[in-house]
Formats: C-alpha cells, structure tokens, sequence
C-alpha cells in the first residue's frame, strides 16, 4: 500500500461498514475477484444485506459470534461456474462433498465451519476453494500444515509463484483505487455500478 493511501485509511473511520468493504472486499469490488469473506460487528448485519439488495453480489452469512459476523459475498455466477468446473468438482469430492450443486456446497461449508466455530470441528479448508484461492495453494496449505510456502500473501501460496504475485498486486490497486474512492465520500453501492 502507497504512502498515500495508507495515509488515508489512518484518517478514515475504520469502524465505518464502507471503509471496511473498501479494506477486506475491494478485488470483489472492482470486479477481479469472485468471492471475499467480510467480518463486521454484528450491529452493521442488516446493513450488509441491504447494500447488496438488487446487486450483482450475493450475501450469505457464515457464523455469527456475539460480537462480529462473516459473510461471504460473491458473484453468484461466477462462483457457480467455478463450482461446477471438472477440477474444482475433482477437489471439492476430496474434502467429501460429492455430486453437489454450488447451493449445497455453500450450505455445507457454512454447516462445516459453524461446527468448528464452536468447537466442534476442524477449519474447513476447502472455503480457500470457495475464495477462489487455487486449488495447488489449498491443497499445498493442507499437506504442509501450513509451513513450506513460497510466498504469503492473500493466502500462502505453493505454486505458481509469479502468476500469483502478479494478481497479489492486481488486489493491491483494487483495494488502494477503493479506499481512495471511499476516502473521496463515493459510496460501495456507486462503485458497485
């Protein structure tokens, strides 16, 4: 992030529902990512849903604690395409969710990941999927248990280094064109259109 526009998310209300889409969700935004996880306190819930009414992007929530809550927002579409592609269907049945349309993979990683909210579960990593992180970097996370990565970014990747890095910086200009955007008074929903 620039000087600048570092500058500028010191000034902003970081407790602001736009200044925290503009941080956590900008690539959603601007159109070069296809899913994002957002968390927010849980008082900014009907707001989310209500700057997404009528939009491109979908909302479904994932866990609420008693203070933040996660959503995941994505282009439906998009999403579902990738879904339903042979290779993503080819990993998605190694985490066990096999023959399942895109609406109950999403149902079943939110089932998944309540239980392990509360204890009761393991972290689904097949959510990085869900991300669209690529599958080599998911698996990778998986059989390293974490460590051994090449580069951390977004997500700690395991192959495909440059390609990677190359849309690490796309995220980086999407989210510094953002904030300066929200940082201006210009509303998500304008941004959006």
């Amino acid at each position: 992030m620039s000087k600048e526009v570092f500058q500028l998310v010191g000034e902003m209300d970081r407790e602001d529902l736009q200044t925290q889409l503009a941080l956590q969700c900008a690539p959603l935004l601007m159109g070069i990512k296809m899913s994002n996880l957002l968390i927010v306190p849980n008082r900014n819930v009907l707001d989310v849903y209500e700057l997404f009414k009528d939009t491109y992007i979908s909302v479904e929530l994932i866990y609420m604690s008693e203070q933040k809550t996660m959503f995941l927002l994505y282009r439906r579409e998009e999403l579902d395409i990738y879904l339903e592609s042979a290779t993503t269907k080819e990993v998605m049945e190694l985490f066990g969710y096999r023959g399942m349309t895109p609406v109950e993979i999403r149902r079943e990683l939110i089932h998944r990941y309540e239980k392990y909210a509360e204890g009761n579960g393991m972290f689904p990593h097949e959510m990085g999927v869900l991300l669209g992180y690529p599958t080599e970097d998911v698996l990778g996370f998986i059989e390293n248990q974490g460590k051994n990565y090449l580069y951390a970014g977004y997500w700690k990747v395991y192959g495909n280094l440059m390609e990677t890095k190359a849309l690490f910086e796309e995220y980086n200009k999407a989210k510094e064109h953002v904030i300066t955007m929200v940082s201006q008074g210009i509303e998500i929903r304008r941004i959006l259109k």
